[in-house]
């Protein structure tokens, strides 16, 4: 990674690598995590892996549906925006 030090490229690849797998698995803060790894995606194919696009792209597909169109009704995010969101109408 040529902008960021090794030490902290590797410590922010990990952190990502290690918890927003179980954020997206649990469906918390399922966009920002889907966001997280498609961010570091993007980096491993701009910088580490460039030939390896066909890999990329299949990482790539269900980590944009995951951004534009949120977790589905069995996650948590989907139960606290029913919890915290306005009453329902009669």
């Amino acid at each position: 990674m040529p902008l960021l030090p090794p030490e902290l490229a590797a410590s922010l690849a990990a952190a990502v690598e290690l918890t927003t797998p179980i954020l997206l698995l649990l469906g918390l803060a399922t966009r920002l995590g889907a966001a997280a790894m498609l961010g570091m995606t993007l980096v491993i194919q701009l910088f580490v892996y460039p030939e390896s696009y066909p890999d990329h792209l299949l990482w790539a597909g269900p980590l944009l549906y995951l951004i534009l169109r949120g977790p589905g009704a069995c996650s948590i995010d989907h139960l606290i925006r029913r919890r915290l969101g306005p009453p329902a109408r009669p």
